[in-house]
């Protein structure tokens, strides 16, 4: 029958979800009739159906009446297991560490559970016993009471005893807790039923006691107290508690008891258990109230809180009576379905209440129990829980997974995987691992609806295939330990798929070869994804990118799970690369002067390509190339051109400043100063004198004038007279023979000494022009012998002189004798002659001869003239 009852009441986070499993007279299992394997498959059985429940611990019993469920060199095995007490399973398997195994496998607390004191429930059965059974080693221990034997709680070897067999449990076995049930004292007999005799235990130990009662609490406190303290040295996680009847004391007083009147353990069974939780003596209390909300004597309602309120800080479980549960014999109450949950609800609403265990498995796997079970399931623990932590046996959280990643995959499985963090303590390794989820991004691991799922064990991945595929989950992951600590949240992860964000738009600069290479690109990248990605870009690094241009580039994240992400970023490469210029044909450094000449017959010099700059560039072909002229201080505006070829530089200094741009606009600059000289000497043409003979030869000074033509490339000439003769001065009165009056006058004596000879008066003009260059010419004036008597006057020029190149040479005479010529050099060695040559006329001469100083003689007849030539370089 199924018959579910819900409504809404928030799961807690951490709650005990747990039930027993008795073994006593295979009460829940096993069936002592089957095969190992049939045993092991039946309790497989009920594990999956515990853990299908929502149950979080399970109290199986492994210890009914000093036997064992387990491999015990201290106790036989159980009959319970094998049908006969002593008997080895065969095949030989332990079933306690299968269950522990088998429980942690589906993330189940295993608690062993123990009778401490039973010894046979029934006294016909003992002999069957094995004979190492303590009925029968120590029958001194015991105490009776109709058929029940138990061992005397007031024996300190008792003790000892109970405390061996604990103490080699929690040595051996991995268990998560040791537990007690109700039976310590027994009951207070039915009538005609003898009850237990230890007087003669109390008489031999009364430790002060005067009162028995007190006696055999505290006999039970020793024992208490004992297993307590020798578990906590064992092994520090390994927990204590016991599920004592419902009532500790009826009393209208809530600080000895609850308002009750049922039957009480502290006197009945001489259990405090309140002063158990007062002292610390115990983790938690496990009080069995089977009992319905409302139920006279003993109401639920009435029990609970007063537990609630006497926890003292430890744990409050309630034992629910799941075996009640439509019985018909326990009344019409056990047959309303909402009773279990009703009393779940009520449990979750006291604050020291911090779960349940349901009495028996049986109960939980019938199916005439009203779906209380299913109500479990689908309601009360359809959301994992953690086992309530106990922070006075240990409060320190373990550390957090790390690495957290998850990868959605195409089929919406989300596949988490993170690394366990490492310790050697024992009490901070990882037990096991909460997973969150939750469609906010802030996940509030506080409340337990965001619990996803928690693992079985510390494995470190899970896969998530309970979502909805349109929508997105966030995940974080946290560690508990063996007490249920649990740390912090690891990173958060989510289903989305990778977000990468690009670097903003870059430059690249270009080498000298108008090249650059693309670099990698992907480190720079900002990528949120919840697992590792793989960066590819679009060109890959390494691409070689010429010349100036923009060039995008995309970068593409791809998650485990092929989720992808794009982002796109355009780099554009540039040009920094200055043009490179190269010197003018006339090598110059780069702020230099470069000394020229003016050409012949000008007072300026006109460029050809000499003065040209040559230019060039990583990237550009077409440069833009432009110059400025700068003279007396005077910029030019800029001219657009690649030559000087036809620019006209005039005497003086000129700057020439180059500029030269490519068109991502780097500029190279280059500059020098052309001088232009004046080194062509005046020319001095048409020379005459008048008159050109002096007659007679009277003693007196005649007026003479030179006359002569004086041109010059810059002008600014200015000129000299000289005056020889080749006739000593007049010897008259010391008179001067001449005197010269101005630049074409002069005063020349008429008269010769010689009887047989005539005078020769030769005046010389000398032209300077303003640069310093100077040049001569001369003509003779003649006193004769005889009147008319002339073998003629002679002039010769040379220009330009001095001259890089050839010389024009001018004759000029007044006879038509011809000419004959020599050119010697500086070194009076003859260069060249010459004979034949027309009185009057030009020729030309010293085009080949090499830089230096030469002299020119021109003879006709006995005339003879000679003038020196400088050659200079070209």
């Amino acid at each position: 029958m199924l018959c579910v009852v819900g409504f809404a009441q928030n799961a807690p986070k951490r709650e005990f979800r747990g039930a027993w499993i008795a073994t006593y007279s295979n009460i829940d299992w096993p069936n002592r009739t089957q095969t190992p394997a049939q045993q092991r498959a039946a309790l497989l059985t009920i594990l999956d159906h515990h853990k299908a429940t929502g149950l979080t611990s399970l109290f199986i019993q492994v210890r009914s009446q000093c036997d064992a469920m387990y491999n015990s060199s201290i106790e036989p095995w159980s009959a319970d297991l094998t049908g006969t007490q002593g008997k080895v399973p065969d095949p030989y398997w332990d079933p306690m560490q299968f269950a522990i195994e088998e429980c942690h496998k589906r993330g189940i607390e295993f608690h062993a559970w123990l009778n401490p004191y039973r010894a046979a429930g029934n006294s016909n059965n003992i002999p069957s016993f094995a004979a190492s059974h303590v009925t029968k080693t120590h029958p001194e221990w015991l105490l009776s009471q109709g058929t029940l034997r138990i061992l005397d709680p007031g024996l300190p070897a008792v003790r000892d005893y109970v405390t061996s067999v604990i103490t080699d449990i929690v040595h051996r076995y991995n268990v998560d807790g040791i537990h007690f049930d109700d039976y310590f004292y027994p009951s207070p007999p039915g009538a005609g039923v003898t009850p237990i005799n230890d007087s003669a235990s109390y008489a031999n130990d009364p430790r002060g006691f005067t009162v028995k009662a007190d006696w055999r609490r505290d006999n039970v406190n020793l024992l208490i107290s004992r297993v307590y303290d020798s578990i906590k040295t064992i092994k520090p996680w390994v927990k204590f508690g016991v599920s004592p009847s419902g009532i500790y004391r009826n009393s209208t007083n809530p600080a000895i008891g609850s308002a009750t009147s049922g039957l009480e353990h502290y006197t009945s069974l001489y259990a405090d258990t309140r002063k158990w939780i007062q002292m610390g003596w115990v983790d938690y209390l496990c009080p069995q109230v089977y009992w319905y909300i409302g139920q006279p004597g003993a109401n639920y309602a009435v029990v609970v809180p007063w537990w609630n309120n006497n926890a003292f800080g430890r744990h409050i479980y309630i034992g629910l009576a799941g075996y009640k549960v439509n019985d018909p014999a326990q009344g019409a109450n056990w047959a309303n379905p909402s009773m279990i949950p009703n009393e779940v609800r009520l449990n979750r609403s006291l604050s020291n209440v911090y779960g349940a265990a349901v009495y028996n498995t049986n109960s939980l796997r019938s199916t005439t129990k009203l779906g209380f079970r299913d109500s479990l399931r689908l309601f009360f623990y359809n959301k994992p829980a953690l086992v309530p932590n106990m922070p006075w046996r240990d409060s320190i959280a373990p550390d957090k997974p790390s690495s957290l990643t998850a990868v959605k995959y195409a089929h919406d499985s989300v596949v988490l995987k993170w690394i366990n963090p490492v310790t050697t303590d024992e009490m901070n390794k990882a037990w096991q691992f909460v997973i969150y989820r939750s469609t906010n991004p802030v996940i509030d691991t506080s409340l337990a609806e965001n619990i996803l799922h928690i693992t079985v064990n510390d494995t470190t991945g899970y896969t998530d295939r309970s979502g909805s595929p349109d929508s997105t989950y966030y995940y974080t992951v946290t560690t508990t330990d063996r007490f249920h600590n649990e740390s912090v949240a690891a990173n958060m992860v989510s289903t989305l798929a990778p977000d990468i964000v690009c670097q903003p738009d870059t430059l690249l600069v270009l080498n000298t070869s108008c090249s650059a290479i693309l670099p990698d690109f992907t480190q720079l990248a900002a990528v949120q994804a919840s697992s590792p990605v793989t960066i590819t870009q679009l060109p890959a690094a390494g691409t070689i990118i010429n010349g100036q241009q923009g060039i995008p580039v995309t970068l593409i994240a791809t998650d485990a799970g092929g989720n992808a992400d794009t982002c796109s970023f355009l780099v554009t490469t540039v040009d920094h690369e200055t043009p490179v210029l190269n010197a003018p044909v006339l090598t110059v450094a780069n702020g230099g002067t470069i000394i020229l000449s003016t050409d012949s017959a000008s007072c300026s010099f006109t460029a050809g390509n000499q003065l040209d700059i040559t230019a060039s560039d990583n990237c550009d072909d077409s440069l833009l190339i432009s110059y400025t002229l700068t003279t007396n201080g005077v910029i030019s505006a800029p001219v657009s051109s690649n030559t000087l070829s036809g620019v006209i530089f005039s005497k003086g200094a000129t700057l020439v400043s180059w500029t030269v741009a490519d068109h991502a606009g780097n500029t190279a600059t280059y500059s020098y100063t052309v001088v232009v000289n004046d080194t062509e000497s005046p020319l001095i043409t048409n020379v005459t004198a008048t008159p050109a003979q002096l007659w007679p030869p009277n003693h007196k000074l005649r007026d003479v004038t030179i006359d002569y033509t004086l041109t010059d490339n810059c002008g600014g000439v200015t000129s000299s007279l000289a005056v020889t003769s080749n006739d000593p001065d007049s010897y008259r009165n010391n008179e001067p023979d001449w005197v010269i009056i101005d630049a074409h006058h002069v005063k020349l004596r008429a008269e010769r000494t010689a009887i047989n000879k005539e005078r020769v008066y030769t005046i010389a003009i000398t032209a300077t022009d303003s640069a310093g260059n100077n040049s001569t010419a001369s003509t003779k004036i003649n006193v004769p012998l005889f009147p008319g008597e002339n073998e003629g006057i002679l002039t010769v020029k040379a220009f330009p002189n001095p001259s890089p190149g050839q010389f024009i040479i001018m004759t000029l005479s007044t006879s038509p004798k011809p000419l004959s010529i020599a050119v010697i050099n500086n070194a009076g060695k003859l260069i060249e002659t010459r004979n034949g040559l027309p009185s009057t006329g030009l020729f030309f001469l010293g085009n080949n001869y090499v830089p230096g100083i030469y002299y020119l003689e021109v003879k006709q007849g006995n005339s003879k003239e000679t003038i020196r030539l400088i050659k200079l370089k070209h």
